[in-house]
């Protein structure tokens, strides 16, 4: 039979709920509601006679979407026989198989459930957890390799199922991890798609699903290779809908798939990248770690902006300290480091030159460098990320000449911070100063400071503000 809607999800969440939370978790079973199901299918606007195809259906809600929508060519798969016998007994008129999806090829998947032609489309949720700890693929040895040197995840590997399984110019529309977007160790993949395919557009929708460790993100994509002048819609869930941010020209990337709220964001972004050295190109030190087991090592949670809770700041040495742990709500939180020993919870970053080192620490604690990091490296991330060195080596600094002229009023600044009393009216108003400075210092315009000023307002804590 063919449950109503509001049968049917109850009986959904009766049979979600009747699972060991173990269960899913190993499995990285993510189980996806109605109304994202029906947003995402009526986003890709398919003629009815598309065949659809969900390999990894779980209680088959994209396909009940598409059942109710009027959409008549539907297949569901899934290696879980209770699954599909859940959609068996509540589903009719739907083609549900049980078999590995992701452990057959897509050429013998398609034998096995009968199915003569390629899809149209792919469409669905399918299990995001490390290959590792008894969680495996059953398949060949060079696939295995592939999904290892992609990511190691079994999100990855269904999506390359998905590319052998739809036809030349079909759609994959898929919820993953919005890491996917930025992290390194899927940049074969991302490579890839970038290159082969047509990315047709990325919905962020922030941490959608309860006790799901991250963001996701609703990645599209088109299996034949982009035209020259393609352009990815990004678009955001805003209040239950999807909401357009920007157009970017799929040429413009190379790996990593940063995502831009709006054109002023993106322009903001090619002018810190197109002009500017980079912490990168000034660094010749280390950039690490804290590696002191000492007692007496600073922890991260003992740096408060430009000091220590409960130490004095040295006067000389060549270390800038960074709480490894960075939130878009507090930003960098740093402090001169000098001769005093760090902890693993803390970044290091050297220089031979105390001068040096009390300058970068200005710049860190900028708003332009923490939209920087926030945007352009953590890629609007609300979790908390690590000031690790790969991101930090991002940060773009000031054109040489430009340094020559604002390097001593910096320093001021950054003395005058480290000296006055935390958090007083007289430390909020050095801070401001320090902000404008930077901004003279990296050629900033007013219109564009402004957009700056606001957006980092926005994301940040409001106690960071004079009148928070």
């Amino acid at each position: 039979m063919s449950l109503a809607q509001n049968a049917y999800i109850d009986a959904s969440n009766v049979y979600e709920n009747s699972l060991e939370n173990s269960f899913k978790r190993d499995n990285g079973i993510f189980y996806t509601d109605l109304s994202l199901a029906e947003k995402m299918l009526l986003e890709l606007k398919l003629s009815k006679e598309a065949i659809i195809m969900d390999p990894c259906c779980g209680s088959g809600v994209f396909l009940y979407a598409a059942k109710k929508h009027g959409y008549i060519n539907l297949y569901g798969v899934d290696q879980d026989k209770n699954a599909i016998n859940f959609c068996l007994n509540n589903i009719n008129n739907v083609s549900f198989n049980t078999e590995d999806s992701i452990g057959n090829s897509g050429e013998q998947l398609l034998k096995k459930i009968e199915l003569n032609q390629r899809p149209d489309v792919i469409i669905g949720n399918p299990p995001y957890v490390p290959l590792a700890n008894g969680v495996d693929i059953n398949s060949d040895y060079l696939f295995r390799r592939r999904v290892s040197d992609s990511g190691n995840n079994l999100f990855i590997a269904a999506l390359m199922r998905s590319l052998e399984i739809v036809k030349d110019g079909g759609l994959i529309s898929y919820i993953i991890p919005k890491n996917f977007l930025h992290v390194s160790s899927y940049s074969l993949l991302r490579r890839t798609l970038l290159e082969e395919k047509t990315i047709l557009s990325v919905i962020d929708i922030g941490a959608y699903f309860k006790n799901v460790r991250g963001e996701q993100i609703i990645l599209t994509i088109k299996n034949s290779k982009a035209e020259k002048a393609h352009k990815i819609k990004f678009k955001k869930m805003s209040s239950n809908r999807f909401v357009k941010m920007t157009n970017i020209p799929q040429s413009f990337y190379k790996d990593e798939i940063l995502t831009f709220n709006c054109d002023e964001d993106f322009s903001t972004y090619r002018k810190l990248t197109s002009s500017y050295q980079t912490m990168a190109d000034l660094c010749n030190g280390y950039v690490g770690r804290g590696k002191s087991i000492s007692n007496d090592a600073i922890v991260g949670k003992e740096i408060r902006k430009f000091g220590y809770k409960n130490h004095s700041v040295p006067t000389k040495g060549n270390k800038v300290f960074i709480q490894n742990i960075y939130s878009a709500e507090a930003g960098i939180i740093a402090a001169f480091g000098g001769d005093l020993e760090a902890s693993q919870t803390v970044t290091v970053f050297t220089d031979g030159d105390e001068k040096m080192c009390r300058y970068i620490l200005g710049i860190l604690h900028s708003r332009l460098c923490n939209l920087f990091l926030y945007k352009y490296c953590y890629n609007y991330s609300k979790l908390t990320m690590h000031t690790d060195a790969k991101y930090l080596k991002k940060i773009p600094l000031p054109p040489q000449k430009q340094q020559v002229i604002y390097f001593d009023s910096i320093l001021s600044l950054v003395s005058r911070l480290e000296n006055n009393d935390y958090m007083s009216q007289a430390w909020f108003d050095c801070l401001e100063e320090l902000n404008q400075i930077v901004y003279k210092a990296y050629n900033i315009t007013k219109k564009e400071s402004e957009y700056i000023d606001s957006e980092v307002k926005r994301i940040q804590s409001k106690r960071w503000l004079a009148d928070g």
